[in-house]
């Protein structure tokens, strides 16, 4: 894992301590039970935004407002939610006491699921969250451990590009790729949609929640017919905080991550964060005496809040992750018979040429397998955000370009022998995309979002697919003497370049109609157009050892 070097560990001080100048109207409290006991784990909303604190191990927290007068929202599980008017700020801590209650057993969580700020208990879809504090604490630091926390997500990767990530059993095919296939789940960060699938395995950096909706194709631009993964960010602050984080694990496990955030002037805040995942392999290669399927991982995001007025944000962020283990090498489980003839069985196969496995117990987590693995990618973009209150609702822009690259090689025969001695086919993705939606109270029974999408996309594939030197024997079709020629299809491969430009755009619309308190209709409509062109070029290569083949 990389360290930071003094050089940076100044900046970011400096950084710290220049943002302290800027603060506006901090609120200090600290939240106690009926019991005179300081509670933790409270959070404290500012009424009307999606600025929120948490109470400390003392109760302690704070909170910042741009202007009196504010109301902050006071709640936490099996207390009575509480309300409270700041107009002038105290000259000590607030002392805030809250009580339990049966009314409102759950706290209410704020979720931006439909495009808008709701109370999660108020929207009649189906929606889990999970806040960027439960993750933490669960070790849930990318998609396929999230999975283990929401309900009904199943995500499968033999490694990034192979990825598919489905909800109720809908979404996108795992197995061989398919580069010109969208993914059936939308995933959104930050209201940046991420094209490729292989973008799940990234981990998280900074996270405040994930929501997980099912089913919602009419609230997003693009592919969320089975559902969607909404995860937001932490957003700069005007008040100074800076967090830190290590954790350690078996197998050499080192997570660290890091957050700095601060004002730079009146109208702008940043936030900077960083977090670097490494561990050892958990498979060891009999032949090189080295472990495999190791984890290296880092990642940084920085973000600029510009507030002109009091109604309109303008937020920049930019982020890059890359990713270097030396992984997915697959063990063997056990051989099993086929219907073909005996000479053609993997037994027969492999005592021809005088091989044995290393183990048929997947538990020794051992292989011998000849060809390196890598799974190198890179990832990352930026965009501008713009976010103007009109009216009853939110007039939003979102303007992103990312990028995703892939560099592989396998052993695409999981044995020592040279049977598929390459298999690579590294990847170069690019995206552009654009999002203008509104959101908002139409009236008072009546609200929903409109908008517009429009993506451009492009995946540039190098691939190399060649036979070694025992792929003689595993095609062997039949027992003529003229197949008895070692090395016979070695070299033999094919070469492929290809290119697939993909361009959509979308108009997307949903209505909340709520005829009663508890009775909601909800019509929605999502129109596509969509345009791909592929271009592919493919070169054969052919030695052959013998002119004659029966």
């Amino acid at each position: 894992m990389k360290t930071i070097n003094t050089k940076k560990i100044k900046i970011l001080f400096f950084f710290l301590i220049f943002s302290t100048s800027y603060g506006q109207n901090l609120l200090e409290g600290v939240v106690k039970n009926n019991q005179d006991s300081p509670i933790e784990g409270v959070n404290i909303v500012l009424k009307g935004t999606t600025s929120n604190s948490t109470s400390d191990v003392n109760g302690k927290f704070s909170i910042e407002a741009k202007e009196l007068p504010f109301t902050i929202i006071v709640q936490y599980a099996g207390f009575n939610t509480k309300e409270i008017k700041i107009t002038e700020l105290p000259t000590s801590p607030l002392q805030i006491v809250i009580t339990t209650g049966e009314e409102k057993i759950l706290s209410e969580v704020v979720v931006t699921s439909r495009r808008r700020i709701e109370k999660v208990q108020d929207i009649p879809i189906a929606v889990s969250v999970v806040s960027g504090k439960q993750a933490e604490q669960a070790g849930a630091f990318n998609v396929n451990r999230i999975k283990e926390l929401v309900p009904s997500v199943q995500l499968y990767s033999s490694n990034p590009r192979n990825t598919g990530i489905n909800i109720r059993s809908l979404g996108s095919p795992f197995g061989l790729t398919n580069d010109g296939i969208d993914p059936g789940v939308g995933f959104y960060v930050d209201g940046v949609y991420y094209a490729r699938p292989a973008a799940t395995t990234l981990d998280f950096i900074d996270v405040d929640r994930i929501e997980v909706l099912r089913s919602q194709g009419s609230l997003f631009g693009k592919n969320t017919t089975s559902g969607a993964f909404n995860i937001t960010s932490r957003k700069p602050s005007f008040i100074s905080g800076a967090d830190f984080e290590v954790s350690y694990g078996n197998y050499a496990f080192l997570q660290a991550k890091a957050s700095i955030t601060g004002a730079l002037s009146k109208k702008i805040a940043g936030r900077l964060s960083f977090s670097g995942t490494q561990r050892d392999g958990l498979i060891e290669n009999v032949v090189t005496g080295k472990p495999t399927n190791t984890l290296n991982n880092q990642g940084i995001r920085g973000q600029l809040l510009y507030t002109p007025s009091e109604n309109t944000n303008v937020l920049l962020a930019a982020d890059i992750t890359t990713q270097r283990p030396d992984g997915y090498a697959q063990v063997v489980a056990g051989v099993a018979p086929t219907k073909r003839a005996p000479y053609r069985q993997f037994d027969a196969i492999i005592a021809d040429l005088n091989y044995q496995l290393p183990s048929l117990n997947a538990f020794d987590r051992k292989i011998d397998q000849d060809t390196p693995w890598r799974s190198g990618q890179d990832l990352g973009g930026a965009s501008i955000n713009v976010d103007t209150k009109i009216g009853g609702g939110t007039l939003t822009s979102t303007t992103a370009w990312r990028f995703w690259n892939w560099d592989p090689s396998n052993d695409r025969d999981f044995t020592g022998l040279q049977v598929l001695a390459k298999s690579q086919n590294p990847a170069r993705h690019t995206q552009f995309t654009q999002e203008v939606r509104y959101a908002g109270q139409v009236t008072s029974k009546l609200s929903g979002v409109v908008g517009v999408f429009f993506i451009d996309q492009e995946v540039k594939i190098d691939g190399t697919e060649e036979s070694g030197r025992d792929q003689w024997r595993f095609s062997q079709s039949t027992t003529s003497p003229l197949w008895a020629t070692p090395g016979l299809l070695d070299g033999y491969g094919i070469k492929t370049n290809s290119s697939i430009n993909s361009t959509s755009a979308a108009v997307f619309g949903q209505l909340d109609w709520a005829v009663t308190e508890r009775l909601h209709v909800l019509p929605g409509i999502r129109y596509n157009y969509d345009k791909k062109k592929e271009i592919i070029t493919v070169k054969r290569m052919e030695v052959w050892k013998l002119t004659t083949l029966p």
